[in-house]
């Protein structure tokens, strides 16, 4: 059985997916770009993944171990293998490994992203040579509606998957902070009841701050280029300048502060 899902590859999104699909008897056999194919089994199993160089994973085969190796994926940027293996063991499927991969998943989801934007501008282009054969050959005003609306779907939907691993890329930036390339609204932060100006490097975590000013009365502004949510920046900031500070912020799109809503 296959089955379609998007996903960055070897991240925990898919990870957890794929354990999902085992605890309900569909174990990993293969994968071709977002397509999974599973086979039925009554063994209960735990899947792990793992990125490693190729050398290594040519040697996997011949190691005998209680982990089966279930499927392998070789990625070309960066150019690495994911490998996946599972264990019907259960004193083993409780294992949780730090692999502290997040730069690694970072490069991977943006070249995956990078890819399906080059997927989207490619069926763009070619729909629009389409459209001017199809106007050319005067084809029927429903047949040329259906048609337009067909391609649209066509040509958006790779865009509409690149979102989804953009979200996961902005995670993986706020994990890694690295930030190269990346473009980060500026929310801005309102602190009320400051005795003194914030401490911003007990928070350089969040991005990049830049004062604004304050009033007479503990009110301080900052703005700040973030990837990281309005909610997320609250609760970083909160045990910093201590419950006695009512922090309030604007987002880049001009939303009301957190608090008046």
């Amino acid at each position: 059985m296959w089955r379609y899902q998007m996903a960055v590859k070897g991240s925990e999104q898919e990870l957890r997916w794929l354990n999902q699909q085992a605890q309900r008897g569909q174990l990993l056999r293969r994968i071709r770009g977002n397509w999974y194919q599973f086979q039925k089994t009554a063994t209960q199993y735990q899947v792990f993944s793992e990125y490693v160089g190729g050398d290594v994973a040519t040697e996997i085969d011949d190691q005998h171990t209680p982990f089966k190796l279930l499927a392998r994926l070789q990625l070309t940027k960066p150019a690495v293998q994911v490998i996946y293996t599972g264990t019907a063991q259960t004193d083993l499927q409780g294992t949780r490994v730090d692999r502290q991969d997040a730069p690694l998943q970072l490069k991977i989801a943006l070249a995956q992203r990078g890819h399906l934007l080059n997927v989207m501008n490619i069926r763009l282009v070619v729909g629009l040579i389409l459209a001017v054969i199809v106007i050319s050959l005067n084809v029927s005003d429903n047949v040329a509606s259906w048609g337009m609306f067909a391609w649209l779907l066509f040509t958006f939907y790779p865009a509409w998957q690149a979102s989804r691993v953009h979200k996961q890329a902005n995670a993986l930036r706020v994990i890694t902070q690295q930030y190269d390339d990346a473009w980060r609204p500026t929310m801005h932060v309102f602190l009320k009841n400051m005795p003194t100006g914030l401490d911003t490097e007990k928070v350089a975590g969040l991005g990049v701050w830049a004062y604004v000013g304050q009033d007479h009365h503990g009110m301080y502004w900052y703005d700040l280029k973030t990837l990281a949510s309005a909610a997320e920046i609250k609760q970083s900031l909160q045990p910093v300048v201590g419950d006695s500070v009512s922090v309030s912020i604007v987002s880049w799109l001009g939303l009301a502060p957190i608090g008046f809503v």
